[in-house]
């Protein structure tokens, strides 16, 4: 099979992979395209004819992308034109930290519900109370977990 049509069966996959997540496919598209192609940055325009997409579609979704901090927006001094990379000084620790945040949020609107309910052992509870349970734990194991990351960093570099 050509590279071309590898590629593009992998910026098609990573489009759906994306879509499971919940964000939209033509990000995850977005995403699969800088990934596999051999240019450091690529226009807007770029994007909207590779991908086949609308100019409101490319932008809604790379404004996604910037906000997750997956890619970035590169411009030159008397070029007009917004490229897009990847995020190379992308810290996944940080990531995985805003993420940490926003499960224990979770765990909040969690507890919320619970104490809301007027029967607390029926089986939305015990699904609120085992959701809590889980998010509680890998809450607690977060911590040791960036430790270990951190050292695989140090350990890495020297």
């Amino acid at each position: 099979m050509p590279a071309i049509n590898e590629r593009s069966t992998f910026i098609e996959e990573t489009g759906i992979f994306f879509e499971s997540l919940g964000m939209t496919r033509m990000a995850g598209r977005i995403l699969g395209f800088l990934m596999v192609t051999d240019k450091e940055m690529v226009s807007f325009d770029e994007l909207t004819q590779v991908l086949q997409a609308s100019k409101s579609s490319i932008s809604t979704n790379v404004k996604s992308l910037i906000l997750v901090k997956f890619i970035k927006p590169i411009t030159a001094p008397g070029d007009r034109k917004t490229y897009y990379t990847l995020s190379h000084d992308i810290s996944w620790s940080e990531i995985f930290n805003k993420r940490m945040h926003e499960l224990n949020h979770l765990i909040s609107i969690f507890n919320k519900a619970l104490n809301l309910r007027t029967n607390k052992k029926d089986t939305p509870a015990q699904w609120l109370n085992n959701a809590m349970e889980f998010y509680e734990w890998v809450g607690n194991e977060f911590p040791n977990l960036m430790k270990k990351w951190e050292e695989h960093q140090r350990n890495k570099t020297v």
